[in-house]
């Protein structure tokens, strides 16, 4: 018989998610880059590629159009994704006890999280190459995106009917 127990399980129609104190340190330490992240109002080149992700391109063939949409789209997008990071925060820091639109939050949040180290470590989609840019295979940064995605994997299996 398995030890492992879940990080996220259902208790009737509410959520509970119990990771441990050294995990929720670490998320909560991640949430917190991201907000800094997402909140800078002066962001690095460098700091703008690892948020590429997070602001996907709706029209890539049309520039204008593109600066347009982020114009619009941009700020809703921050501010949901700042909403989402706070209800981790309040997740983590209280009994973990959330309802399912708080756990599809939580999920969001952890999604922006994995786009941003994926970016970083050059994650890529194409069946045809390696998952992960060569340099980053060992790397504490791959670590966390495969913790991250091990955790998001949770929640969607809990989520499942």
């Amino acid at each position: 018989m398995s030890r492992f127990t879940s990080p996220v399980r259902r208790e009737g129609d509410a959520y509970v998610i119990n990771l441990g104190r050294d995990e929720t340190s670490l998320v909560l330490h991640l949430i917190g880059e991201l907000r800094a992240l997402l909140t800078d109002p002066e962001p690095t080149s460098d700091a703008q590629v690892l948020m590429v992700r997070l602001f996907p391109v709706a029209h890539p063939h049309d520039e204008k159009l593109e600066a347009e949409y982020q114009g619009w789209m941009r700020t809703d997008l921050v501010q949901s994704k700042l909403a989402a990071i706070a209800i981790v925060e309040d997740a983590l820091e209280g009994d973990g006890v959330v309802d399912e639109g708080h756990l599809m939050a939580f999920m969001q949040a952890l999604n922006s999280l994995r786009l941003v180290l994926g970016t970083l470590v050059g994650v890529s989609d194409d069946p045809a190459v390696d998952e992960v840019a060569p340099a980053y295979v060992d790397s504490t940064e791959y670590a966390l995106y495969s913790y991250l995605s091990w955790l998001l994997e949770d929640c969607v299996r809990v989520l499942a009917p």
